[in-house]
């Protein structure tokens, strides 16, 4: 009679252990959620646009893309215009996990410099510095520009799914501010 009480109190605490450890397993796989401050340049023209980067920190034609993540993104690239005007169209150029920061400090701590041209990579129109602008009506790095800024959420699944709220300035290209000399 014991070995069967003794069995059943075994089965029983092995169940609840094994409870335990689902329930312990479960939570950790809950979403998690990160914030991002992330800077963006979209093609508001009606034509494709060439950007080209000049990073602070370059490796073979490559830059990280954040502050300590590994991640690299390419240093020349065409940017299709953006026809639906979606928040969602644009081309991340550097993030951060600090969200105070403001996006032309973020820019001018990644960048030397950018340049845009909307006819091929060699007929360069609109160059960026953080000393001045040539070519269009603000600048990225200048303190005074315009930049759109928005909030999503975007899913970024891995072995755990993790909910990124991205805050996104935006710094358009538009036709109209294009300064041809």
């Amino acid at each position: 009679m014991k070995s069967t009480k003794t069995k059943m109190m075994s089965i029983f605490i092995i169940c609840i252990l094994g409870i335990s450890f689902l329930i312990a397993y479960c939570i950790s796989c809950e979403s998690h959620k990160s914030e991002e401050l992330e800077i963006l340049i979209q093609n508001r023209t009606d034509s494709l646009i060439h950007i080209i980067l000049y990073p602070k920190v370059k490796t073979g034609g490559l830059y990280p893309i954040c502050d300590g993540c590994g991640g690299h993104k390419e240093t020349e690239y065409s940017l299709n215009p953006n026809v639906d005007e979606s928040c969602l169209w644009g081309e991340v150029v550097f993030t951060s996990s600090d969200l105070s920061i403001k996006p032309h400090i973020l820019a001018t701590k990644g960048f030397d410099s950018i340049y845009i041209s909307t006819r091929n990579k060699d007929n360069v129109i609109i160059k960026f510095t953080p000393e001045n602008v040539t070519g269009y009506s603000e600048n990225i790095f200048a303190e005074n520009s315009i930049w759109d800024y928005k909030i999503w959420g975007r899913d970024q699944s891995d072995s755990r799914v993790s909910i990124v709220n991205a805050h996104c300035y935006i710094f358009p290209i538009l036709k109209d501010e294009i300064i041809i000399e």
